[in-house]
């Protein structure tokens, strides 16, 4: 289980994350919800390990174990995957490449690109194409398929609708529901409550660094009047 305590994380000397105590649990879907500016990036980049922010108070364990003060590879060799915002794909690297880059075609075990082909069967057709020639939706299909080639345990997603279609984001929805029913544990980060409604077990809310609600997604559903005052612009 990944368990976050009462984190404090910074830029510079400006506090960011303010007391942030959440968790998740294997096979779990838990989307961290709230509007631009809100700390949920920084969350992600704090389990990370990350340079930035300094997570100055708190604690952030896998498992039990605590992740504060490793190297982000680090992190990521406890099974920790991320599928950043914006893509951060390599532009000259083929589809294949970015895969295997990780895993070698010589691996069998786990996820493969093979798989990860069968279950992104565009990015199949697309396998020789470079990173910066694919499409918004290509380059999300990618990076989460980069993400599952370290076999993990948990997934940190965040923003992965951001830009795409309203088919593209149905598709990953499916994906999303998919791997959660394996036992995956995946931490999605969203602005858009109905995209993540659609897979998520638990919702968290978060405004100017705390968490400020919790509630089960089934409880979201049936009336989601209370959260519309931390998501709205006002």
């Amino acid at each position: 289980m990944l368990e976050i305590k009462d984190v404090q994380s910074f830029y510079g000397e400006a506090l960011v994350l303010n007391g942030v105590t959440m968790n998740v649990k294997p096979g779990e879907v838990v989307a961290l919800l709230g509007r631009n500016g809100m700390g949920k990036t920084t969350l992600i980049r704090s389990i990370m390990c990350l340079a930035q922010p300094q997570v100055r108070a708190g604690s952030i364990k896998w498992n039990g174990e605590e992740l504060l003060g490793l190297k982000p590879h680090g992190v990521a060799q406890r099974k920790i995957a991320l599928v950043p915002q914006g893509r951060r794909l390599f532009p000259s690297l083929t589809v294949t490449e970015h895969l295997t880059m990780i895993k070698p075609t010589s691996v069998k075990e786990g996820w493969t690109a093979e798989k990860i082909f069968d279950m992104f069967p565009r990015l199949a057709e697309r396998r020789s194409h470079r990173g910066n020639q694919l499409s918004g939706g290509e380059r999300q299909m990618l990076a989460v398929g980069r993400a599952l080639m370290i076999d993990p345990e948990v997934v940190l997603m965040d923003e992965p609708s951001e830009g795409l279609a309203p088919v593209m984001v149905q598709h990953l929805e499916t994906i999303i529901a998919e791997l959660g029913k394996t036992g995956l544990g995946i931490l999605l980060v969203e602005q858009n409550l109905y995209s993540a409604l659609a897979v998520c077990d638990r919702v968290y809310v978060m405004e100017t660094g705390r968490i400020v609600h919790e509630a089960s997604a089934a409880e979201v559903r049936t009336d989601h009047s209370s959260l519309m005052k931390y998501l709205v612009v006002q």
